[in-house]
């Protein structure tokens, strides 16, 4: 009976430094991702919006401060903001990700040599992107749905 005790004791502090470890994680990799939205305002073949978002996410799981701090930005929060309540992008942000998507896509397509890779690149890649982005909400027009309402 004692030694039963022990172990579950050993698990929940195994999952509590699993769960720190996770929070971690997901902290770093929220700022590399808001590093890499950073380098895209200025750099035109990185694009801000998906890093920006993914921030905010990661943020989001890690750290309530960072994330309010984020939604709050003068730059950023509005598109965090419209994304989180499901408003979605506007036309223009969802142009700037395709374009930006295509480009990368033909990059990695033309270094790649192998067909299998060439074969999984085209399943993988600008289809489900093209999707969830065409697909997803968009703020403009329901921005105008909203004003015919009025």
């Amino acid at each position: 009976m004692g030694a039963s005790k022990n172990i579950l004791k050993i698990n929940e502090e195994t999952k509590i430094g699993l769960d720190r470890l996770k929070k971690v994680i997901y902290f770093s990799t929220g700022f590399i991702s808001l590093f890499l939205g950073l380098i895209g305002v200025f750099l035109p073949i990185l694009p801000t919006t998906p890093f920006i978002l993914l921030s905010a996410y990661l943020f989001a799981q890690s750290s309530k401060k960072y994330h309010e701090w984020l939604r709050n930005n003068r730059h950023f929060g509005k598109t965090i903001r419209s994304w989180e309540s499901g408003r979605g992008l506007t036309n223009t942000e969802k142009w700037k990700m395709l374009v930006i998507v295509t480009l990368a896509f033909a990059i990695s397509l033309y270094f790649c040599t192998n067909t299998i890779g060439r074969i999984i690149l085209l399943i993988l890649y600008p289809v489900p992107v093209t999707i969830a982005l065409l697909t997803r909400t968009n703020r403009e027009q329901l921005n105008r749905n909203h004003e015919r309402e009025i």
